[in-house]
């Protein structure tokens, strides 16, 4: 069995996607070693994995800095620029978590480097150390195609060859011109680790990673002619409800409500006016609707009473019981509704959320109110479409029923083993 270090970003939306991975690969006999959050030691702990905290100086979610606060410029800068500042701030950290990742690596000689699209230094010492890569995708593919727009545009597919055209200039422009100072930076970091440079971030990042795992099905994304070849669909890995959670006093109602709406804005855009209020607005005078609001850290006034608010409830206890997710489109959490047969609607413009919001409108599972501040009025109107016209619900039931042809973690499994034989290949060919 393999030795494995996994590092990925420190927020919840990083982390807990990857936990029933960890946690089956030691079932499996694998030796997982973590590079975390401070906040997350004990869930990761409970995988069966050994934990190494992140540099405390440098893990804002366990200082308890809002993100926003701890790298300021991304709070003033939306789309592409904002997606720009994060890619910069990926490869800072390369460098500020260097000495955590040397000591460990010099102590357990991993066989194999697992990391995400937002932690880079997994990936970086695999290719330095010339050790089988793999990028677990816990956000939309960052793949330049000739059949979709690029990643962080928002902007629909097209295969048409009219669409095609407009793909490959906007691709261009994107990954050549608009992002050419983000290369070079990245570059900068690469050079000091003798490691070939990028030509263009986009084209070239996932190129020198040996597997791309995304954490989704073919159903929740684009079709692509030109898919590359190390790529691969894995499905969400959805977790199993925890029996040891303390359930709330008003666990009972969800049993008897007619209908359920879950209302969820992720950990980092997380201000309760962008979409948890207008939803308790919109919804407070609907007596056979019960709506739960998770996370909620913060005391609301003048609760409706047909509310419910928590600071935390684990997604696997609470979305059997659940008829509609409204959301800010985190990707993992829009998957793992989909997973239980839910349909979404989805109002978010940070991040990636733009991204996720097309791929509920393509595949039909919701409706996008493209904006990340909609009216109590609009945001009625989506979730009485979405209950009343059948093809949202079939639709989500379509992809639970994808999502449920998926093994994850025997797919990740599998990926080790392959790449393990590859390099043990390459291995003997030098020799």
């Amino acid at each position: 069995m393999a030795k494995i270090l996994i590092s990925v970003g420190g927020v919840e939306g990083h982390t807990f996607p990857v936990l029933p991975i960890a946690k089956g690969l030691v079932q499996l006999g694998h030796q997982v070693h973590w590079i975390g959050s401070g906040s997350f030691r004990e869930a990761i702990e409970k995988t069966g994995s050994k934990f190494y905290p992140f540099p405390e100086e440098y893990d804002p979610h366990y200082l308890g800095i809002p993100i926003y606060e701890f790298r300021p410029a991304l709070a003033k800068k939306k789309g592409m620029d904002q997606i720009k500042e994060y890619l910069m701030w990926f490869f800072d950290e390369v460098g500020e978590f260097f000495d955590t990742f040397n000591h460990l690596i010099k102590e357990v000689q991993p066989d194999i480097f697992i990391g995400d699209p937002v932690n880079f230094s997994p990936l970086f010492f695999g290719e330095i150390l010339g050790k089988p890569t793999i990028n677990l995708h816990v956000v939309p593919p960052l793949i330049l195609s000739q059949d979709t727009a690029p990643f962080g545009s928002g902007l629909l597919p097209g295969k048409s060859p009219l669409m095609r055209v407009r793909n490959r200039l906007l691709n261009y422009l994107v990954d050549r011109v608009l992002f050419k100072d983000l290369t070079a930076y990245g570059n900068q970091v690469r050079q000091r680790f003798n490691l070939p440079t990028y030509q263009g971030f986009f084209g070239d990042f996932n190129k020198f990673v040996d597997r791309v795992l995304i954490f989704s099905v073919p159903g929740f994304d684009y079709e692509r002619s030109d898919m590359p070849d190390n790529h691969q669909f894995i499905g969400p890995p959805l977790p199993k409800p925890d029996p040891n959670w303390e359930e709330p006093d008003w666990w009972g109602d969800l049993k008897k409500a007619k209908k359920v709406v879950l209302v969820n804005q992720g950990t980092i855009a997380n201000d309760i006016q962008d979409l948890i209020m207008p939803t308790l607005i919109a919804l407070k005078d609907e007596p056979d609707t019960l709506v739960v609001a998770v996370p909620i850290k913060e005391e609301i006034p003048n609760l409706p009473s047909n509310a419910r608010v928590a600071p935390f409830i684990p997604f696997a206890n609470l979305l059997p019981h659940v008829d509609l997710l409204v959301t800010n489109g985190g990707y993992g959490g829009t998957n793992m509704a989909l997973g239980f047969g839910i349909p979404v609607v989805i109002g978010g413009a940070t991040e990636d959320k733009m991204e996720v919001a097309q791929r509920v409108t393509v595949s039909g599972t919701g409706i996008d109110m493209k904006t990340m501040k909609p009216t109590p009025q609009k945001l009625k109107a989506a979730i009485q479409e979405v209950f009343t016209n059948p093809k949202y619900k079939q639709n989500a039931l379509r992809l639970k029923k994808e999502i449920e042809s998926y093994d994850s973690i025997a797919l990740v499994d599998k990926a080790i083993q392959e790449l393990l034989e590859k390099y043990e290949g390459k291995k003997e060919l030098i020799a």
